[in-house]
């Protein structure tokens, strides 16, 4: 697994790589993340969506977005808020034991522009257009710092469908305020990548 290999990377640097387990509900964290994006849509693109002639141009997704943002009540808001602080509140103890947390970038590979989003992943359905991407959404919902660096290409034998050389990375997150901690972390880890640009300017 590509994103294996992206771990021993990390170790060959010095770094003692371990599994974290955070104690919160990711579920109840995938809702609340909803209701703000609802919020943040609906607020910045239903003023738009008002004038049918606009909406009619707007992807059908977009236009779901905004009626759910319209709809929401202020106890959805409030109880999105006191997950979105749960959740941070977890995040954040992680940093009392580990500098960095590492998670995959994407639970897909890139798909062909024709496909109007994956609805699986695997064998799990995707119940929203954006749930295919869950696993971006953690550091910024928890306001911490991040970047994603490449651990490598798929292989001819990846996976069915899949064809070779599509490129696969993973998210570097720190604590709060340690923008420049993570990039120090990513520049090392850049260091150590040199034979994944072979075959693939």
């Amino acid at each position: 697994m590509l994103f294996r290999s992206g771990l021993r990377r990390l170790e060959s640097l010095g770094c003692i790589v371990e599994p974290a387990r955070l104690p919160v509900d990711l579920a109840r964290v995938w809702d609340a993340w909803l209701v703000w994006r609802h919020h943040a849509i609906a607020g910045s693109l239903g003023a738009v969506a008002a004038d049918p002639t606009r909406a009619e141009l707007m992807k059908p997704e977009l236009r779901w977005e905004i009626e759910r943002g319209r709809a929401l009540t202020v106890t959805d808001l409030t109880r999105a808020a006191r997950v979105r602080t749960e959740f941070h509140t977890a995040m954040v103890e992680l940093f009392s034991r580990f500098d960095a947390v590492v998670l995959p970038t994407a639970q897909t590979w890139p798909f062909d522009r024709s496909l109007h989003w994956p609805d699986h992943v695997a064998d799990r359905s995707m119940d929203t257009y954006h749930r295919w991407m869950e696993t971006t959404i953690y550091a910024t919902f928890a306001g911490l710092p991040a970047a994603s660096v490449p651990v490598g290409f798929s292989a001819a034998d990846t996976a069915p469908g899949v064809p070779a050389g599509l490129p696969m990375g993973m998210q570097l997150i720190g604590p709060p305020r340690a923008d420049l901690d993570v990039l120090a972390l990513a520049h090392a880890y850049e260091r150590t990548i040199g034979d994944l640009a072979v075959g693939h300017a």
